[in-house]
């Protein structure tokens, strides 16, 4: 069980006042062989997004083949959805203006242009933890085939109104492409679940100036909705897609449109292969917004629409790997500080860095010692910068693992958002002569055979182990081998243990404290922080007491995670019980992300963008997490109930952009999270509040066995 006497000098009776010496203090930790696969970058192609849906943006201005008028927009759509759901209308003057629909076939399914027919009230439509102004209409009956909608303002002179940042529409750009023009709001159906756009990145070192390219085909889903695995693993449905457009927003606001090819360039591999590529700008930090838009023909013939939505982040990096050697070098006892050379822009950023030292078995082959990771800025000595990780050698003598050593899979990513912005080939890993004599008493060698300073063993001779079995078991101070000296000042009598009930990203006070004992809520209300800020929050909150678990909803599951995996903090000497419990927590992102940045940039509202949230954002994140952080965690996921006679939903909004089963925001795939102890999976509960089933926080019987399972 890890967090056991985790630093002989401090014990659980910490005061308050001394654990706040644990502020920002950033942990370095190592993985066992054995685990060091989950720190692997996963592929940018498998961290994309499946869509079964249409969120189209209404425009008054007169672009593409949109037809308009001053004061009504009429639309064409392609629509290969059931006859069950309803068409979303999202516009932050809802109320000014009246929608009439008509399927294939001439079936009105909604006209309120008609005096006779009563006009639907304007609603609050939410989002994630986001509420928009909007007004739904059912689609019982309607026909596949073309959707055609007329939207018109109740008012005289619609092109007047003003959107939602008052800000008049802006004219079109010289290429007749829309310059930064904002729309009046969006249409949003669902089409056929089993037939999805895939869309995804081809590149995860999204950096300034990079080659970027995005990718987007369409597949056959047959119901593998449930199972990530087997989606990404069906075939491209060639031959099906005549038009995709790229509308980009950059972090400055302008904004460029693409059309996507299948030609072979840009991400397309090869010509005629149905999947379409486009060049992406990477000439801006920040974050830029892509709204995808693709349509086409069904291999059964039926036209179909779908559409996109994400974020992509482009960060640059204070560092540049330089040289081919790293130098490990004596602290104390075990303890080893190892050091890369790097290039520093001189501004003092951390930066995670992470790679894995080998060393050589007694058959002479290279062999994984361990993975390490950490927060590390840059330090100058000898007229040499290096970025250093603490480093325990118990992973090398446990293996007995001789020279030459090296260091592989080096890579530096963004500390706030985790982006990988620089990687290096293998360095050779030279030890210093402390760090030689060291290994030499530890190995028990005789004077004759001994490790040559700088170089390793200077022959073929050194082991006098007959066998490369493991000779030591992995301590808690070999995974975390930076821990702060925190002198002990008081007695157990003093000490000052609480369960933290953290609430999610962009939210309100959720938990109900009465199903907690010796418990304090955290309130950090309606903010948008990334994982990194979020955990800090955290972390300044707890230092009030002396140890502390975590119960999260949602985000909160994510940052408490990250604050354990990066940080010392009171979670180290919380005992008892399991150190954090999550509820609905999306550690492998949510497709709402992308959406929910859409949404609130138009409607003037919302938390903003977050990638920690996205598929490919939370992906680069779990690279930093270690295993060993992630068995400590439970993590209880849940979906809307099923009823036969019905069509089943968490909430009638997101059910467009999640793959069932889902609660309103996670999927129950991407609430899994590897390594951890999943608790379960429970119908009948959904997100948050003001959706179809109750509030998931709002279990009374759950909350009552995590609190007695809650370490404090």
């Amino acid at each position: 069980m890890i967090n056991k006497k985790l630093i002989a000098a401090v014990c659980l009776s910490l005061t308050a006042a001394s654990t706040s010496a644990l502020t920002s203090t950033p942990k370095h930790v190592a993985v066992a062989p054995e685990n060091a696969a989950k720190q692997k970058l996963v592929s940018a192609q498998q961290q994309g997004i499946f869509s079964h849906s249409t969120m189209m943006p209404v425009y008054l201005s007169k672009s593409t083949n949109r037809l308009a008028t001053n004061d009504s927009v009429s639309l064409s759509l392609p629509f290969d959805g059931e006859q069950q759901g309803s068409l979303i209308f999202l516009s932050p003057n809802a109320e000014q203006w009246q929608v009439s629909i008509a399927d294939s076939q001439g079936k009105l399914l909604a006209n309120e242009q008609q005096q006779t027919l009563k006009r639907l009230a304007s609603e609050s439509i939410s989002i994630g933890q986001q509420d928009f102004k909007g007004r739904q209409f059912p689609m019982a009956g309607a026909s596949k085939g073309t959707l055609n909608i007329t939207i018109s303002s109740t008012k005289q002179k619609a092109s007047q109104a003003t959107n939602s940042l008052g800000k008049q529409p802006k004219k079109l750009s010289q290429n007749g492409l829309v310059d930064n023009n904002q729309p009046i709001g969006f249409l949003m159906f669902k089409g056929d679940v089993n037939f999805k756009l895939y869309s995804h990145l081809d590149n995860n070192y999204t950096t300034l100036g990079s080659q970027l390219n995005l990718s987007a085909y369409m597949v056959n889903d047959f119901g593998q909705s449930t199972n990530r695995q087997k989606q990404l693993s069906q075939q491209v449905a060639k031959n099906t897609i005549d038009s995709a457009t790229l509308t980009i927003t950059s972090p400055s606001n302008k904004t460029r449109v693409l059309k996507l090819l299948d030609n072979g360039r840009n991400g397309d591999k090869l010509a005629g292969d149905g999947r379409f590529g486009a060049n992406l700008p990477t000439n801006e930090i920040g974050n830029y917004t892509t709204q995808l838009q693709v349509t086409g023909i069904r291999p059964d013939g039926f036209a179909f629409s779908r559409t996109i939505n994400d974020i992509y982040p482009i960060a640059s990096s204070p560092y540049q790997f330089k040289g081919s050697k790293a130098l490990l070098s004596f602290v104390k006892s075990n303890q080893t500080q190892l050091s890369i050379p790097v290039i520093s822009d001189l501004s003092e950023r951390s930066v995670y860095l992470s790679g894995e030292v080998w060393g050589t078995n007694q058959q002479g082959q290279l062999q994984l010692a361990s993975w390490v990771g950490g927060l590390a800025s840059a330090k100058s000595a000898n007229r040499q910068t290096s970025l250093d990780l603490n480093f325990d050698t118990r992973w090398i003598t446990r293996l007995n693992l001789k020279a030459p050593f090296y260091v592989r899979s080096l890579r530096l990513q963004d500390a706030n958002n985790h982006v990988p912005v620089a990687k290096s080939k293998p360095l050779s890993l030279q030890l210093s002569h402390s760090v030689s004599r060291s290994l030499k008493q530890q190995f028990g060698f005789n004077g004759k055979f001994g490790y040559n300073s700088m170089s390793g063993l200077n022959g073929k001779s050194g082991f006098n182990s007959n066998s490369n079995s493991i000779s030591q078991a992995i301590t808690d101070d070999m995974r975390m081998s930076n821990a702060p000296a925190i002198a002990e000042t008081q007695s157990k009598a003093t000490s000052n243990p609480k369960l933290l009930l953290v609430h999610g990203y962009c939210s309100s006070s959720v938990w109900n404290t009465g199903n907690f004992s010796n418990s304090v809520e955290f309130q950090d209300f309606s903010k948008n922080r990334s994982h990194e800020a979020f955990a800090q929050q955290i972390l300044n909150f707890g230092n009030s007491y002396t140890s502390y678990g975590i119960v999260a909803h949602s985000q909160g599951g994510a940052a408490a995670l990250h604050l354990y995996s990066r940080y010392w903090s009171g979670l180290d000497y919380a005992t008892g019980g399991r150190i954090i419990q999550s509820v609905g927590t999306p550690y492998q992102g949510t497709a709402l992300a992308g959406n929910l940045a859409i949404l609130g940039s138009i409607f003037g509202a919302g938390c903003g963008t977050n990638t920690d949230l996205t598929y490919s954002g939370a992906s680069n994140w779990l690279s930093t997490i270690p295993s060993w952080a992630r068995s400590q965690v439970d993590y209880y996921t849940t979906s809307f109930s099923t009823k036969w006679w019905r069509y089943d939903y968490c909430n009638i909004a997101t059910d467009l952009f999640l793959n069932d089963p889902e609660d309103g925001t996670t999927e129950q795939w991407a609430g899994q999270l590897s390594g951890a102890a999943n608790m379960g999976h429970k119908k009948g509960w959904c997100h948050t509040r003001g959706m179809r089933d109750t509030a998931q926080f709002l279990d009374s019987g759950r909350n009552s066995s995590m609190n007695s399972r809650a370490a404090r």
